[in-house]
């Protein structure tokens, strides 16, 4: 069986509705491998992390990692989000040179 780890985010909207999501911080890999990881992160400070077993033919790991994908994906930048940058940037400009 394998292993890998991954941190759970936990927040509170203002509502006082909570929610939260899991990414994985490792992939999977021998019980030791995924130890050591889980020991390192956790010097480094990082909190909310667990260990999490990977059976064979397991799809978690897979759905995670897409999902986390999905969240941190951004999107090209087009010829017109060019184009308010600069303008942007001749405003700001013209009123330090006034």
């Amino acid at each position: 069986m394998q292993y890998y780890v991954s941190r759970t985010h936990i927040s509170v909207d203002a509502s006082g509705r909570l929610s939260g999501y899991e990414t994985v911080l490792t992939k999977p890999d021998t019980y030791d491998t995924a130890k050591e990881g889980h020991r390192r992160l956790s010097a480094l400070g990082i909190d909310n992390i667990h260990l999490c077993a990977h059976p064979a033919r397991s799809r978690r790991w897979g759905k995670l990692d897409r999902e986390q994908t999905k969240r941190t994906k951004t999107r090209a930048m087009t010829v017109a989000d060019v184009a308010k940058d600069l303008a942007e940037l001749e405003r700001e400009a013209q009123k330090d040179a006034e």
